[in-house]
């Protein structure tokens, strides 16, 4: 006789999801997971396809509900240089917080000592990739609008965007003072004002 699943999948994905955002692939266990999301070990591997199918869906939910929200400054059909700013803006609130001392769930995965399947390897690439592009293209409409100086390397400069974010997010996790951390985020706040061409109207100034 076939088992009857006995526990909403959603429910358990956040569960695991959380768990992997704060521990890591490596250091959770099937045993952990099985207490953080009440289900079985059977249950697991019917419904997720076990530890490494259940990391793959737990990255994916948190790309649509958590990183997605973060993002939303940067997927405005209208995103220029404002739109980075306030993207990063956004994690100064988070700075000492519970939750933002996790960092980022695709910045923890980037690291992971531990095997990870091509799948999966492959869905944290394409997240950096999508969100290089996203603040590329705003820093085209910014250069589109004569907001950007003319001597910028958009592709360059959307690198280092990420690799800052990266940085700043890792150092969220890490145990670096507070004022360490804000004060990357100052740096790279700094770094996107001096972006803008000198005389380019500051929409953020009346």
């Amino acid at each position: 006789m076939p088992r009857t699943k006995t526990f909403e999948p959603q429910e358990a994905l956040r569960s695991a999801m959380q768990l992997f955002w704060e521990r890591g692939f490596g250091h959770t266990s099937i045993d952990e997971l099985v207490r953080s999301t009440g289900v079985q070990r059977y249950g697991l591997y019917s419904s997720f396809g076990g530890k490494q199918g259940l990391f793959r869906r737990s990255l994916d939910l948190y790309r649509d509900e958590v990183a997605g929200r973060w993002m939303a400054p940067l997927k405005r059909p209208d995103a220029s240089l404002q739109q980075i700013r306030a993207f990063f803006e956004q994690f100064d609130g988070q700075i000492g917080r519970p939750q933002g001392r996790l960092g980022c769930l695709m910045v923890v995965a980037s690291a992971e000592a531990a095997p990870l399947e091509t799948a999966t390897r492959k869905r944290v690439s394409t997240h950096f990739e999508q969100l290089q592009a996203a603040l590329a293209a705003a820093l085209d409409r910014a250069a589109v609008r004569g907001e950007l100086r003319a001597n910028v390397n958009v592709q360059q400069t959307a690198a280092l965007l990420l690799g800052a974010l990266i940085g700043l997010l890792s150092l969220m996790r890490s145990p670096a003072p507070r004022d360490l951390v804000v004060h990357s985020l100052r740096g790279v706040l700094h770094l996107i004002d001096e972006l803008r061409e000198p005389g380019a109207r500051d929409p953020r100034i009346p």
